[in-house]
């Protein structure tokens, strides 16, 4: 289970397109007093299928990061993700028919992730995991 990052500030996300891995490292907001004694986290990303983040404001407020079907990724991005593999080939050949995409990612065994904010960076992420990275 995810932690909640609600409100948490977006300090960097690093993409590894070798190892198919992203990493979302946020802080809690230090003048929220419920969050003083917690801890920056970082979300590990594995197994990544593919991704977008849009809206970037250098100053990203979290509203929430939630495990959703990979059909509510498709109905919500659909469009824009079928019109990136026109343009780009991306995020990868799964993308080539919408139709059968759902099935082809469950069967690597792939989750679907929304990031939404209450300011600046959102987006999706289609990965085989998502975890709490300890350090």
């Amino acid at each position: 289970m995810l932690p909640s990052l609600h409100d948490d500030f977006v300090v960097s996300y690093e993409v590894n397109c070798e190892t198919r891995q992203i990493k979302l490292h946020t802080r809690p907001d230090p003048r929220d007093a419920a969050k003083r004694e917690q801890r920056p986290c970082t979300i590990v990303f594995n197994g990544v299928e593919g991704y977008q983040f849009e809206d970037d404001a250098f100053g990203n407020i979290v509203f929430s990061l939630a495990v959703v079907s990979i059909e509510q990724v498709l109905a919500e991005y659909g469009y824009a993700i079928a019109e990136s593999y026109r343009m780009a080939g991306a995020p990868g050949p799964w993308a080539a028919d919408l139709a059968t995409a759902a099935q082809v990612l469950a069967e690597k065994g792939v989750k679907g992730f929304i990031l939404s904010s209450s300011y600046g960076l959102s987006g999706w992420v289609l990965a085989k995991e998502a975890l709490v990275d300890p350090t």
